[in-house]
């Protein structure tokens, strides 16, 4: 915070220093949230060169850093299949009340955490609800719920920023119903996919699939570099998994203390601090790990934000 050595100028001019520092702020694209109620959450992950850190909301991104919860002033768009990656983030969605942007964005990147927006494709035309991407290498993966003139329905992914598209064979995947997906961080040929029968797994781009059998139903799922996370409901209970990517080998970790009422919906690793991760949940809970995720600390209950 800046300071000022009282007696360099006149009280005359106090009114128009504390105008120009009213102004200054106004120009903050990151201000404290207080008061605020988060509705839902469209996507969490890390970013920055800090790794802070941020949930997608309705109403813009919200990161916590120093045990403070910051929201955007402007460019408040209702983010859905947010995906941070190494360089910024990976989004599609509707653009806030009063944007001159088309509805809905259809891909978009920023660099920026969301102060300018690339319109990378299906601009005006697709809203991706389902969206995954590698964060080292950028590449994308989504679900196209919409046939448009570009992409048919089902999976696809572009190594070129959505300039050109593969649509995922999906040999093996015998999902009954498909819960969500993830990409490996570093490895972009890695995607896992979970449903009501456990985790299937490609290492080919979405080619073959393979399946990991889980005893309860996967809610949500992240990767580390050499393992897959998950949690899992079984008897009414919430439990949290890490499987080895090499041998299969499963190993049980420390988790919240959650039910069936309020299960995982988003799990995420940091990627500068493997033994940080961030767990949201259905009720808007948003806990961080520490100690290689052997405890874990609330940082938003209920979407309340004091």
């Amino acid at each position: 915070m800046k300071r000022f050595k009282w007696g360099l100028f006149s009280l005359i001019s106090l009114p128009l220093l504390l105008a120009a520092c009213s102004n200054d702020e106004s120009k903050q694209y990151f201000v404290k949230a207080e008061n605020e109620k988060i509705e839902h959450i469209h996507g969490a992950g890390y970013w920055g060169e800090e790794g802070t850190p941020v949930i997608a909301t309705h109403g813009g991104p919200f990161e916590y850093r120093d045990e403070v919860w910051y929201k955007t002033t402007r460019n408040n768009h209702d983010y859905m299949g947010f995906q941070t990656t190494k360089d910024g983030f990976y989004s599609s969605g509707h653009p806030e009340k009063g944007s001159d942007l088309k509805n809905p964005l259809g891909l978009v990147k920023s660099t920026d955490k969301g102060e300018n927006l690339d319109k990378l494709a299906f601009y005006g035309e697709v809203d991706f609800h389902y969206l995954g991407a590698s964060y080292e290498t950028g590449t994308v993966y989504v679900y196209n719920e919409v046939q448009n003139p570009k992409i048919g329905t089902g999976f696809f992914y572009s190594k070129n920023k959505g300039k050109d598209w593969t649509q995922l064979e999906l040999n093996g995947m015998l999902a009954s119903s498909i819960k969500g997906f993830d990409v490996h961080p570093s490895k972009d040929n890695i995607i896992a996919i979970y449903g009501e029968e456990g985790i299937f797994l490609s290492e080919n781009y979405g080619k073959d699939f393979s399946l990991i059998p889980t005893k309860g139903v996967v809610t949500s799922l992240t990767f580390k570099n050499d393992s897959i996370i998950h949690s899992m409901v079984e008897d009414n209970k919430v439990s949290l998994h890490e499987t080895n990517l090499s041998n299969n080998q499963g190993t049980i970790l420390a988790a919240p203390s959650l039910n069936n009422e309020n299960i995982p919906i988003y799990l995420e690793v940091n990627p500068l601090t493997e033994g940080e991760m961030m767990m949201v949940t259905t009720e808007n809970d948003v806990y961080v790990s520490e100690g290689q995720e052997a405890k874990w600390n609330k940082i938003l209950s209920n979407g309340k934000m004091e």
